[in-house]
């Protein structure tokens, strides 16, 4: 859980990013102009894009597979300290 303190940093540097987006004009101008650091912009707007993993990741599922039964089932052996 996040703290509101985390929450609130968050808030301003996407609300940030989405300026950005919006005003046309490329990181580090859109940076010198507003006072950000241009590294920490890149880290947030890396954070903005869609995610394949963490909260927004599709939830699993089970999925049924096909099972035949095999006449004769193959065997192995394993050998540890001479012994099976």
């Amino acid at each position: 859980m996040k703290t509101q303190f985390a929450q609130n940093r968050a808030a301003r540097w996407m609300a940030h990013v989405q300026q950005w987006r919006e005003s046309g004009l490329g990181k580090t101008r859109y940076c010198r102009e507003n006072g950000l650091a241009l590294s920490t912009f890149r880290y947030w707007i890396t954070k903005s894009r869609p995610s394949s993993g963490g909260e927004s990741a599709a939830i699993p599922a089970l999925v049924a597979l096909p099972f035949t039964f095999a006449s004769k089932a193959p065997s192995i052996g394993l050998m540890v300290s001479n012994r099976y």
